[in-house]
């Protein structure tokens, strides 16, 4: 699945197989890429959550992608490890990507992925 992000001056095309998780900061939003690259974007957070949904109706795929916070949207597709002992998520990357989060988040997050088995 891809979105396409549009500015004044560039348009961007992002393949959300790479992105581990988004995270927002006001009107900006940092993409995180499983290769460690960051990108941030003019749009907020609820806009992209949106965009994202569109292309994976549009694509007849699972969304994989899950808002655990006001400011974290995870692509649980890339999710190893959830530890709420340790305040981390892990990601499936080589070497691992670790993303430091609120216990509230984790739980959340952890929750979520049981539930549907995986699949979140």
């Amino acid at each position: 699945m891809k979105i396409i992000i549009e500015s004044r001056d560039e348009l961007r095309v992002i393949d959300l197989a790479d992105v581990l998780y988004l995270h927002a900061s006001h009107n900006y939003t940092d993409f995180h890429f499983a290769d460690g690259r960051q990108k941030s974007v003019l749009l907020n957070l609820s806009a992209l959550e949106e965009q994202i949904a569109a292309a994976a109706e549009a694509a007849q795929r699972r969304n994989p992608f899950l808002r655990v916070g006001r400011s974290l949207l995870v692509n649980t597709d890339l999710v190893e490890l959830v530890s709420v002992k340790l305040n981390k998520i892990a990601f499936r990357t080589a070497p691992p990507i670790y993303l430091e989060a609120t216990r509230q988040v984790l739980m959340r997050l952890k929750a979520a992925m049981s539930a549907a088995g995986g699949e979140a």
